[in-house]
């Protein structure tokens, strides 16, 4: 230890562990310090790194292909194409660190609670998840203020008059965003204004010497924090109505996905009356005679045939359990997972209204101590898993909700034929839904696990009674859109498995009658 201690300067860095076993762990020194934060910089380098790499794999797989020639505007258009590209990407992967910001930090927080000295998780501590959590809040107020916009202006620039190439349309690019950035200012410097409590008269001399212009003095994060206030708002806003509208609708989509049993019906029978129909249109397309229109109808008719036979085939080769139980588990699976949510929305509105439930950011111990065992969940790590899951679902049925909406339909990515300009607005999208999700989760009382950093900052949440309004019409419309949508398709789906196919029903009228024949003539008689 002596020896460790000169070699670094006197400082005491070892620290034998209290059960001998040699373990050694940096104090708070100087250069303890200084490996943390590189520790932390290439954690947080690797994570951006994987997180890119999979969001430009995803929009490679949606964007389409741009045709260029050899002339020097198709080279310009390549590479402001590419340019765009690329920055698209990294907002994608911003979008997808905030939406794994808070499942991530809840797994980190169970691994350190119940491995506090193994080797391989020594590198987990709380200062390394509160950086994350910052750095995913200043990348999501880069991405959605400066990144996407200049991505747009630079696809839909053209260069000042009499200059052509890449660099005169960045030129442009950057100057219609600083006309931009002006006008946004100045939007909120208005509302800081008309929202503050001085009831002396607006004027422009008055808006520049508000309370706006000495917070950014005196701390820089301040316009950081209200443009995601304002952010974070307008994304809670937009998961108020989506996601009620997901959770009713994601049992539409995921009966499209999975296969769903059809216990009424024979598939050996299905097959071979789709065998015969195939024969006797094969036979009537043999005929000479046939209209071009009538041969081209057997034609479609056949391939139509070919790809529901193929289907049926692979349908048969399944399992029976997976055939016939897979989708009324994943059917009672998405109904608990939902009631669950929703009930535990419920008994957050309860906690507020007694005065027991703690509002978002407003515990001051929490971002200082979040791996103490006090806020661990109240069934251990299962209640853990079940946040992480609730989390997940919540983020999936606002997609869901909004992509199934027939105004925004349009936005929904088609494999490489998605254009740039879509590819934007499907990014701005995806990044005000995934950096509001920690917010929503915090608001509507999904997990114990408070805000962390400058999400802290956000001050409506921090308003009792707009937190409440905002969990009781989530209940509401939650509970309204279930009831006009999951009960209506259960009932019918019902009452389509319970129905006989048209034979049976065929010949079970064709017995009745025939008895109720019989029964008449005997009591005539």
């Amino acid at each position: 230890s002596s020896g460790i201690n000169a070699e670094y300067g006197g400082c005491s860095r070892c620290m034998e562990d209290s059960n001998g076993s040699g373990v050694y762990e940096l104090e708070t020194t100087d250069d303890g310090q200084f490996y943390q934060a590189v520790r932390h910089a290439i954690m947080a380098m690797l994570v951006t790194v994987v997180l890119y790499m999979i969001s430009y794999a995803i929009i490679c797989r949606f964007k389409r292909p741009h045709i260029s020639n050899a002339s020097n505007e198709d080279l310009t258009e390549a590479s402001v194409y590419r340019i765009t590209i690329y920055l698209c990407s990294f907002t994608l992967s911003v979008s997808l660190a905030a939406s794994l910001l808070l499942p991530s930090s809840i797994l980190s927080r169970e691994v350190v609670r119940h491995c506090p000295n193994s080797y391989f998780f020594k590198w987990i501590n709380g200062k390394l998840i509160k950086d994350l959590w910052n750095g995913v809040f200043l990348c999501s107020n880069l991405s959605l203020f400066v990144l996407l916009p200049f991505s747009y202006f630079f696809l839909e620039s053209e260069g000042f008059t009499g200059t052509r190439g890449t660099v005169a349309r960045m030129k442009e690019s950057f100057t219609v965003l600083v006309l931009f950035s002006v006008v946004t200012a100045g939007c909120l410097f208005l509302m800081t204004r008309l929202i503050g409590t001085d009831t002396t008269p607006l004027t422009l001399t008055l808006v520049l010497s508000t309370v706006f212009l000495e917070n950014i003095v005196k701390s820089p994060w301040f316009m950081y924090s209200y443009m995601y206030s304002m952010t974070s708002l307008l994304g809670v806003a937009v998961l108020l109505v989506c996601t009620p509208l997901g959770l009713a609708r994601i049992f539409s989509v995921i009966g499209a996905i999975v296969m769903k049993p059809q216990l009424a019906t024979s598939l050996d029978e299905q097959i071979m009356m789709l065998d015969l129909e195939r024969e006797w249109i094969g036979r009537n397309l043999r005929i000479n005679g046939l209209t071009d229109e009538v041969e081209r109808a057997h034609k479609n008719r056949v391939s139509e045939i070919d790809s529901s036979l193929s289907s049926l085939k692979k349908r048969k080769a399944m399992s029976p359990w997976r055939r016939n139980s897979l989708y009324p588990c994943v059917l009672l699976l998405l109904l608990f997972i939902t009631g669950l949510s929703i009930s535990m929305v419920v008994f957050n509105i309860l906690k507020l209204l007694l005065g027991y439930g703690p509002l978002p950011g407003i515990d001051e111990s929490f971002d200082k101590e979040f791996l103490d065992a006090k806020y661990d969940s109240y069934i251990g790590s299962l209640g853990a898993l079940i946040e992480i899951g609730l989390v997940g679902y919540i983020l999936v049925a606002s997609l869901v909700g909004f992509y199934t909406t027939e105004k925004f339909r349009w936005l929904i990515p088609r494999r490489k034929k998605t254009p740039v300009t879509t590819i934007i607005v499907n990014c701005v999208v995806v990044l005000v839904m995934s950096c509001s999700l920690p917010v929503l989760s915090a608001t509507l009382g999904l997990t114990r696990f408070d805000l962390l950093g400058h999400y802290r900052t956000v001050k409506w949440v921090k308003n009792v009674h707009v937190i409440l309004i905002y969990n009781m019409t989530f209940v509401g419309l939650s509970a309204l859109c279930l009831a006009k949508k999951v009960t209506t398709a259960v009932l019918k789906e019902v009452c389509n498995q319970l129905q006989p196919p048209a034979p049976i029903r065929h010949r079970f009228f064709l017995h009745l009658s025939a008895f109720c024949g019989m029964v008449g003539f005997l009591r005539h008689r």
